[in-house]
Order: C-alpha cells, then structure tokens, then sequence
C-alpha cells in the first residue's frame, strides 16, 4: 500500500495520545452535543437504522452517491447471517454519481440491506442488470482514453499483474464505493486484457475477510504444484489489514479456474512479523521462483526496508536477510544490461520510482550502485507510485505499469493506471541505469499521421496548433545548444522543463503520450521519464519554447490514437 498509510496510522497514534494523556474538553463537549442530536432524530424518525429487503433477481444494486454526504455503513445480511459490509456516501439529498454492488451470488435469496440512514435515501437504491450512467460510461468528459481506470470509485497501487494462458491480468486496490481512499475496506480489482491496452474490468478478486482489507501483493503461477493446489494455480499474495488492531500480516488466495474466482488459503496468515519488527508497517509480499535455488522468494517491505524470506511450499516462509534503503510495495526482477543475456542484474526499486541495482544469491541483495530514480513527476515527485511488473511474460519482456496519482474532478472515478512501459538497463556516461519506454503495442492505436521535417520551436508550433483534444503519440528528433533549456506546454500546462546540458550535445529523442488528464515523455529513449498531470485546457496544444532558439526539430511525428474503450469492456 502506498506512504498515505503512514499518515493515517500516525494520526490515529496522536489522536489516541491525546485521548489518553491531554482529554479535550471542548472536544468531548462537542461529541457529547453530536450524540444527543442524533439521539434525538433517531428517536424522532428523522434518522434510523433503516433495513430494506431484496429479493435478488438482478446483477447489480444501484446506490446512489452524494459528495457531501457522510459516509455510512452498509451490511447485507441472509437470515441473520453477516455476508458483506462497505461504506458509501450514500446521497440523502442531491445525487452526484451512482456506484454499483454486484449481488449475482445472491440470485433467487432474499437479503436484508442495512444502513442508520432515512428510508427516502434507502428507497432510492433499486436493482437493474445495467449499472446506473452505462450509457456514457468511458465517454465521461475527463475519462482517459488510452489508460486503464475503473468504472467507478477509487483505484491506486498495482497488485500482480501476471500474463497467463494468452491473456494478461491486472489487479489494483480498489474502493468501489466512492472517490475516497479507504485504508480499512480496500479490495482487489481485477480486470483482464490480450493486448496490455484493451481491459475488461472484471468483479473484484478479493473482497473483506475476517482479517481484514486485502491490501497490496503479488500473483504467481504455481508451475510444480509446490503448494498443493494443483499445477498451474493462480496465487495471490496480499496483505490484510484489520481496521481495529492495525495489524498487517501476509496471506495467500488461489484459483484453480484461471483467474476467475479465488479461494483464502485456511492456514491464513502465513506470516505475522509485527511483534518481531516492533511495527505494524509489515506488507506488500512480492513473490517469484528463483530457479537456481529451486526456492520461492519473498520480498517484504518491513519496517525501513525490504526483507527476503525463502519457501519451497509456498506456505511456510524463512527470513533471510534484511535490506534498507526502500518504502514499501517492492518490485524486483532481473534483466540484461545492453541486451547482453550474459550480463544480468537484479533491479529492486519500492513504492516511488526509486531504485537500486546489484546481485542477488536467492538470499540477499548486494546493492551496486547509489539509490537512483528511473522517473519524476513534473510537479508531483510521486505521481508515479507503486508500479508492479507483469510475471510470467512471454519473451523475458518486463513491463511495468504504475499507478498514476491524479484526480478526475466531478468524475464517478478517480486515479488512473499510466501507460504500460517496457524496462530495459542500459549503460550510459552515468554508468548503468533502468530506463523505461512505452510498449511497441501502441502503435496498434495509431490513426491519424503527420509527420514533418526540419522545423523551428516556431515552424513546429504552428502545425501543433490544431490539435487540442485527443489522445496523442508525438515522436519528435531534435538538437539543441548546451546552454538553452526546452520547455514544452499543452493546452496550458507546462508539461517538460530541461536544461540543454541534460541532453546529448548532437541528435536527441523524445517520445510524447497526452491523455485526457496526463503527459507521459520519454527522452533519449527513457532516459529521462516525465510524468504531469493535465489540469488547464486553454486550447493552444502543444507548443515548444527554448530561452535561445537554439533547438532544430529534425524531425516531428503526430498520431492521433483511438480509445482503447469499446462495448466489450462493459
């Protein structure tokens, strides 16, 4: 999970000092006021604990969301027995947006839906097949085109994306239930694609159980049957989270029907380091098989690192070795530096884009070289957060996709996937680095293309001009002085600022991506990843400004690009 989980466990320790060493009287006062008032519209039928039934015949339940609403607790019960509970900003008054619970294992029983809410907000909520907003759903004003969001809700770190049977899957933390971030009632989204670019979002993979939230990990494909669940089962390592305790320990799920519904393992958890580590900060497993070793590695952020745990069962898990320097939701992974298959390192970088490369024996890490970084953000140094890579592809490839931290204002979603990318190392004159390139799939969205030579910032900006709104692949080879800087703006935003001496003194590359609501720009083929955030829409495109004049645009390419949305991912 991602560093705003310190920030709330920290506000929770204060919160709790403060009750237990300095009581607020005014504080208390104003609890003891909100108390009775509730009391009194409780008892006076203005609020209540309101319980509707359903007899289930349709797919989903439709609720519908307030922004301003305070958030309530809802739990569906069959003949007494708790089967789910989630909170939602449920709308007593003007509707902003309408979220969705899928009930399809309810079909043909009859559920009770309780929620201390007045029976006009609960009458509201109805059962249909289709969502609530399908007719416009991917064709929302500010949705993304070319990047992968959900439906509705809230989406943020990548959870094991893994290729498998010819089809690729992609899980996230998840919170369907509105735009918020919800440490305690977080699920596993799920959606699956052939491409890496055309996804189709599935019902969650994992939901609540009696340890808590799901929180981030990583799947695998269990070749050899260490676990015992059969060759080629699909396992899921997570992290859960209980609300109350703040606990985190690590547990497993599996599939024996390729992805389509998951299992807990009954021996749930399979570690609990908190009393060991002297912290609950214990999660986010990354798991691989490390073939000459014949093991199963663990890398686990704990405490002020990552530490490396063996297994041969999958189940039973031994600490090896402890390595600091990193925060949270590690990735880690080998690759060939050059493209030399005879000279590999293992690259382990955590939750933000920094990174360390060096050796790795099955046990421990060697770090051979400082912490470095293979991507910023433009105004937000962690706009790119808690990307994972995809296990099991074909052709040693390793790509990645990160989560993107960047909101939809007046959206029923929020945050969005970047586009995917593919890791390579490279030598450079700063020594070895991981550099990150989009994936070559997307010229399969190509449409449109303009393709120009031997421009000026001036010359370029002129046939830029038109194009305004879309989705856009920019490829362009330029020179500029050593002593001039590049700026780059769309549409108002300033997107790229670099100085002159940071490019190569001769031909340069840059490779642009623009969605709806980001930037993505790769320079010298990844040597420099910049992430921005589109937030101003002043219709001037894309235009380039350098202090000197000095930059000769060699040669400039345009591609619109199609939406990768169409009627099979609803």
């Amino acid at each position: 999970m991602t560093f705003f989980r310190n920030i709330f466990l920290s506000m929770n320790d204060k919160i709790n000092c403060a009750q237990e060493y300095q009581p607020n009287l005014i504080r208390l006062a104003s609890k003891a006021i909100g108390i009775v008032i509730f009391l009194f519209l409780l008892q006076n039928g203005v609020v209540k604990a309101t319980d509707r039934q359903f007899k289930i015949e349709k797919k989903y339940l439709n609720i519908p969301v307030g922004n301003r609403a305070r958030m309530k607790l809802f739990k569906i019960n069959i003949n007494g027995l708790s089967k789910r509970e989630f909170p939602v900003q449920l709308a007593e008054d003007a509707v902003n947006y309408w979220i969705f619970i899928d009930v399809t294992e309810f079909k043909g029983k009859t559920i009770t839906l309780s929620c201390p809410t007045t029976e006009k907000a609960l009458s509201r909520i109805y059962q249909d097949d289709r969502i609530n907003g399908e007719d416009s759903l991917y064709k929302e004003s500010l949705r993304p085109q070319v990047h992968f969001t959900v439906k509705r809700g809230w989406s943020n770190d990548i959870n094991g994306p893994i290729y498998f049977n010819n089809q690729y899957h992609l899980f996230w933390q998840a919170f369907p239930f509105g735009k918020s971030w919800n440490t305690g009632y977080m699920y596993w989204g799920h959606a699956t694609s052939k491409d890496m670019l055309h996804w189709t979002e599935h019902e969650p993979a994992l939901m609540l159980d009696s340890l808590g939230s799901p929180w981030s990990g990583t799947a695998v494909i269990d070749k050899n049957n260490d676990a015992g669940w059969g060759k080629n089962t699909m396992i899921l390592y997570y992290t859960a989270f209980d609300l109350t305790s703040f606990k985190q320990v690590q547990c497993m799920a599996y599939s024996t029907d390729e992805g389509k519904t998951f299992k807990r393992y009954s021996g749930n958890p399979i570690i609990d380091s908190n009393w060991e580590m002297q912290t609950n900060d214990t999660r986010d497993p990354k798991v691989f098989y490390y073939e000459p070793a014949k093991t199963w590695v663990m890398v686990l952020f704990e405490r002020d690192g990552m530490s490396f745990y063996n297994s041969t069962d999958m189940k039973k898990w031994q600490k090896q070795s402890h390595f600091m320097g990193l925060h949270e939701c590690p990735d880690f992974f080998e690759l060939p530096v050059d493209e030399n298959t005879n000279n590999k390192k293992w690259v382990l970088h955590g939750g933000s884009a920094d990174y360390f490369i060096g050796s790795f024996d099955g046990k421990t890490f060697t770090p051979e070289t400082p912490r470095m970084r293979y991507a910023v953000g433009k105004s937000d140094p962690d706009i790119l957060y808690a990307a994972e890579s995809f296990a099991n592809m074909p052709d040693n490839r390793r790509v990645q996709i990160a989560w993107g931290r960047i909101a939809h204002p007046n959206m029923p979603f929020t945050q969005m996937m970047l586009f995917p990318t593919e890791f390579s190392l490279r030598t450079t004159a700063e020594g070895i680095k991981l550099v990150a390139n989009p994936i070559r799939e997307i010229e399969t969205l190509h449409t449109t293309s303009n393709k120009w030579a031997s421009l000026k910032a001036g010359e370029a900006n002129d046939k830029l001009a038109k194009f305004i709104s879309g989705a856009y692949h920019i490829k362009a080879k330029f020179t500029i002085g050593q002593n001039d800087s590049l700026r780059l703006n769309y549409n108002g935003n300033e997107i790229l600022s670099i100085a002159g001496n940071e490019c190569k003194p001769g031909d340069n590359t840059i490779e642009i991506i623009i969605d709806k609501t980001s930037s993505e720009i790769f320079i010298n083929g990844g040597e420099h990843y910049v992430v921005e955030r589109l937030s101003i829409f002043n219709k001037q495109g894309l235009t380039f400004t350098c202090s000197q004049n000095s930059i000769n645009i060699l040669q400039l390419e345009l591609y619109e690009m199609k939406s990768v949305w169409n009627i099979t991912n609803k």
